[in-house]
């Protein structure tokens, strides 16, 4: 029961966070900020399970490797686009363009991988400090 409370928990941080990103992202590029409860948030969960299914999808397919592993960045990016592109719309209810969403979804990507290092790195070293002490 406390693994279903800790999911559910971490699920909505992760959206959360993932709704933050996405109106950072949009803000530096396209210079407004969706609004958080219907827009962001709605565009993080559908990216998030879109992206999970199609990655799913293409390692079913194609297997393990290289090729599969570029084809699905390829294919995971222009499904971000155009989600963001559906999603999120202009302040006067316009679309953005697919440009503007992949260069959203750019934004969002660099800014996830930063992310992804500083905490890798963070955490890591914290990880290798305490087994220092196990000889």
């Amino acid at each position: 029961m406390e693994l279903i409370l800790f999911v559910l928990i971490g699920l909505a941080i992760a959206i959360a966070v993932g709704a933050a990103l996405i109106m950072l992202a949009t803000k530096i590029v396209g210079g407004f900020s969706p609004k958080f409860v219907p827009t962001a948030v709605v565009a993080a969960i559908a990216l998030t399970l879109a992206g999970a299914a199609a990655s799913w999808v293409l390692g079913m397919v194609l297997g393990s490797g290289t090729t599969s592993s570029l084809l699905s960045l390829v294919v995971i990016f222009a499904l971000y686009a155009a989600i963001i592109n559906a999603l999120v719309k202009r302040p006067d209810g316009s679309q953005m363009g697919f440009g503007k969403s992949a260069l959203v979804t750019l934004v969002l990507l660099i800014i996830e991988i930063v992310l992804g290092v500083i905490l890798v790195v963070v955490f890591g070293a914290g990880m290798f400090s305490m087994l220092g002490g196990v000889h």
